[in-house]
């Protein structure tokens, strides 16, 4: 019986946009650090959640591609988390926002387009077809 993954379900990243663009917002906003700081771990919490569903879909595939993508997801995880740290000892607003606006959204439209495309092609295909790719 050949078995297909719901990609259009795993690869929905609308949660992903909503926590940013909510945490640039409180940025913007000047909103005390506590929000800030709530949201941020609300957006690690969410990615780790993201990437952790996506390597299991991938596991169970046989995703050929499946150590490159985790560990193009373990870099991002370790910087978001290096930013926090960082966020956490200085709070300077300026820089937390820099990287959320150009390096982790410039990543993440990078990563959405090429690392999980091709996943979702993979992950798409019946059982039988993938093992034939």
């Amino acid at each position: 019986m050949s078995q297909t993954v719901d990609t259009a379900r795993l690869f929905d990243h609308s949660l992903f946009a909503e926590l940013l663009n909510a945490l640039l917002d409180l940025l913007d906003d000047q909103a005390p650090e506590s929000r800030i700081d709530t949201q941020l771990l609300r957006l690690q919490k969410h990615l780790q959640g993201q990437f952790a569903a996506e390597e299991e879909a991938m596991k169970a595939a046989d995703f050929p591609a499946l150590e490159g993508h985790t560990r193009h997801h373990n870099q991002a995880l370790d910087k978001l988390a290096q930013r926090i740290a960082q966020w956490q000892q200085g709070h300077h607003r300026k820089v937390l926002q820099d990287y959320l606006e150009s390096e982790l959204a410039e990543w993440f439209v990078s990563h959405v387009n090429v690392r999980d495309f091709v996943t979702a092609q993979h992950l798409s295909l019946p059982r039988q077809e993938a093992d034939q790719s």
